[in-house]
């Protein structure tokens, strides 16, 4: 459906790789997907991963009450 969105025809290897290459996993080890490049004064590596552990809603395990109610 993407691909005929974007007006692509993919065959299913590359489809497949796509899949394969935009899973949480493939993302949190390839380093273009991370923060590992961005300056310390961005992105403090030492204080977090960009990428946690790709599990819907588990903000909710790091915000205060406050946070939760803005947004």
């Amino acid at each position: 459906r993407l691909c005929r969105f974007l007006g692509q025809d993919l065959d299913d290897d590359a489809i497949s790789s796509v899949v394969q290459n935009a899973s949480f996993t493939a993302m949190r080890e390839n380093p273009m997907c991370s923060s590992i490049l961005l300056p310390a004064d961005i992105m403090d590596q030492t204080k977090g991963q960009f990428l946690r552990k790709g599990i819907c809603g588990d903000w909710k395990n790091h915000f205060t009450v406050a946070q939760s109610e803005t947004f």
